[in-house]
């Protein structure tokens, strides 16, 4: 719900996902936000990437691809 509320404001949101560990239960420090449509997802990577919470500062890219070769 964080991870929602914190990107909202730039589009809508397909879907947002924070990754746990399964023997913790504690985050990992890495999600996905997924937008409605590019532009979006370009204005909060602009507006967000280096944004500080608390003591840490948010990395905000596009997911890599995988290489299929």
């Amino acid at each position: 719900d964080d991870l929602m509320t914190l990107f909202m404001p730039f589009g809508q949101i397909i879907s947002a996902n924070v990754y746990f560990d399964k023997n913790t239960g504690e985050s990992k420090g890495f999600g996905f936000v997924s937008y409605a449509n590019c532009e979006n997802a370009e204005r909060a990577i602009y507006m967000m990437n280096g944004f500080q919470i608390e003591n840490k500062r948010l990395k905000v890219q596009h997911k890599k691809q995988k290489w299929r070769g």
